[in-house]
C-alpha cells in the first residue's frame, strides 16, 4: 500500500505528516504544561494552599478536641471560615458578598494587598468601636462606600478599612457567588450567621 501510493510522489501523505506533526506537537505541548504546573506547585504549593495542609469542615467549627490536636501537630494554625451573606449600607443598598472571616494568625504564608496599605492586625481592629473589614473594589463601588463607612453583616456592623486588591490563599478557596469581604470571625459570633442551620466551611490551615 505504501509503494502504490508513493508512485505519486510524497504529496499523498502530507495529511498524514500533518496529523503526525500536530500529534507529536500537542503530547509535548501536555508534557511542557504538566512539568510546569508540578514545578509550580511545589515552589508555591504553601502560597496557594495558605499552609503546608489543611483541614475543612462543613456546618461546624473544630471541637475542643480537634483543637487541641492541631495546637499539638503544629508550629502555628489559623481559622478561615467561608460563606454568604448580604452586604447591606446604611442607605439600604444592599448586594451579595463572600465573606471570609479570618483570625488574627490569617494569613499564614503570604501577605495580602490592600488599599490603602496597612497591617491585616490594623484593618481587623477596626475604629470607633466597630470591627473592621475589607472588600473586594467591585463590591465597594457597588455599594458606592469609601474607607471609613460603615456596612452591615447579619445583625453586625463594620467599618470599612481597606480594598482588598489580591489574597494570597486564593487559588484554594473554592469557588465564590460574590466579591470578597474579609472580617474578623470574633465579630460573626453574635451576628446570627454562623448559627445551627447556617451554610458554611471552615478550613484550618496549618
Amino acid at each position: 500500500l505504501a509503494r502504490r501510493e508513493l508512485r505519486g510522489g510524497i504529496a499523498g501523505f502530507r495529511i498524514f505528516l500533518l496529523c503526525l506533526i500536530l500529534g507529536v506537537g500537542a503530547i509535548a505541548a501536555v508534557g511542557s504544561v504538566r512539568a510546569a504546573i508540578e514545578t509550580g506547585l511545589q515552589r508555591e504549593g504553601r502560597a496557594l494552599l495558605g499552609g503546608d495542609a489543611e483541614l475543612r469542615l462543613t456546618y461546624r467549627f473544630a471541637s475542643e478536641a480537634e483543637r487541641a490536636w492541631l495546637t499539638r501537630e503544629s508550629a502555628i494554625w489559623g481559622e478561615v471560615v467561608d460563606f454568604r451573606s448580604m452586604a447591606v449600607t446604611p442607605g439600604g443598598e444592599r448586594a451579595l458578598t463572600q465573606v471570609k472571616a479570618v483570625d488574627a494568625s490569617w494569613p499564614l504564608v503570604g501577605a495580602p494587598q490592600l488599599e490603602p496599605a496597612m497591617p491585616m492586625a490594623e484593618v481587623l481592629a477596626g475604629r470607633d468601636g466597630l470591627p473592621g473589614g475589607a472588600m473586594d473594589p467591585i463590591l465597594i463601588d457597588r455599594l458606592g462606600l469609601r474607607p471609613g463607612d460603615h456596612f452591615r453583616l447579619g445583625t453586625q456592623d463594620f467599618v470599612l478599612m481597606a480594598a482588598v486588591l489580591r489574597e494570597p490563599d486564593s487559588v484554594g478557596g473554592g469557588f465564590g457567588l460574590g466579591p470578597r469581604t474579609l472580617v474578623p470571625t470574633d465579630a460573626l459570633r453574635e451576628a446570627g450567621l454562623l448559627g445551627a442551620g447556617s451554610l458554611f466551611d471552615t478550613s484550618y490551615r496549618l
